[in-house]
């Protein structure tokens, strides 16, 4: 799966936020009472804007589509594959802003 084709079509803000938010889920996939957690909630000042909130669905929707079972099912190691999976998505997109707030704001020529 894919991680990162889910989040290059959102800003990257969005992109961060929703992958933060994937991995609350899958650390407390299959822990008692996890599937009665609210892992988008942090504090009630705090809450994860719309957009965030559908990317994070979205991956955890594929990744149990991957699988063909819940998160709450999976064990252990693949649970670990997909934080690394995650974790390099998000990696890839820091990486892609560093790389853009690098370049030039205007064309260098030679004098």
């Amino acid at each position: 799966m894919n991680i990162l084709a889910y989040v290059e079509s959102v800003s990257p803000t969005t992109a961060i936020e929703g992958l933060h938010y994937c991995l609350r889920a899958l650390e407390h996939a299959g822990e008692p009472y996890a599937r009665e957690r609210d892992f988008f909630f942090d504090a009630p000042s705090s809450r994860p804007g719309p957009e965030s909130r559908a990317l994070t669905m979205a991956v955890l929707s594929g990744i149990e589509k991957a699988e063909q079972k819940s998160i709450h099912q999976l064990d252990r190691e693949t649970i670990t594959n997909y934080v690394c999976a995650i974790c390099d998505a998000g990696d890839a997109l820091c990486n892609r802003m560093l790389e853009f707030d690098r370049e030039p704001a205007v064309p260098v020529r030679p004098c």
